[in-house]
């Protein structure tokens, strides 16, 4: 992931106050995106697993020792490890999914609104039966951007690893998604 030349020029994006804002604000954005994906899709518990992650990121500024290129990836480990965090203690909790929070919030009444909301039901429920190593690589690939040696960097493996576990990834996907089309047209 390319920062703009205000962090190529820092030696540390997280050395002060100001650095580290303008940090967050041309950040947050993707690692909320990562969140969405990497969960199950509820739009609260993202923007809380984010900005957790920053909080975080900040009050263990001292221990980063990578560049200004790393600390994403950085913010984006720490992201994960607090969401896998929370699935492990809400176990007995059922996870509320964005569909069913803007139903509550608003009142869509539009087919084509809850039809797109379905879809997006459905890749999330799909990203989410694939091995979780798997749907980092896409995520990182398909939802942040990153080129196939960025991700084989952040991740520590090679880049022909990377290359293949996504390919394979989107051939499950696709798949999962014909069969739950499938379903769908005979449940119609």
């Amino acid at each position: 992931m390319k920062f703009s030349n205000r962090f190529v020029e820092q030696t540390h994006p997280l050395v002060d106050n100001s650095a580290f804002a303008q940090f967050f604000e041309t950040t947050h954005l993707n690692t909320y995106r990562y969140v969405m994906a990497l969960g199950r899709g509820d739009a609260k518990q993202a923007e809380d697993i984010t900005a957790e992650a920053y909080l975080h990121a900040w009050k263990q500024r001292q221990s980063f020792t990578g560049g200004p290129d790393a600390a994403l990836g950085w913010v984006l480990t720490i992201a994960r490890r607090i969401l896998i965090d929370e699935y492990r203690s809400k176990t007995a909790h059922p996870v509320q999914t964005q569909l069913q929070d803007d139903l509550a919030d608003d009142d869509p009444n539009t087919e084509s609104v809850v039809l797109t909301r379905e879809m997006e039901e459905q890749v999330i429920g799909a990203l989410q039966r694939i091995p979780e190593d798997q749907r980092e690589m896409v995520v990182l690939r398909y939802v942040l951007g990153w080129r196939v040696n960025q991700i084989a960097a952040h991740l520590n493996l090679p880049e022909n690893t990377v290359s293949v576990s996504i390919h394979r990834a989107l051939h499950r996907l696709q798949d999962d998604l014909a069969l739950q089309g499938a379903a769908n047209e005979r449940a119609e």
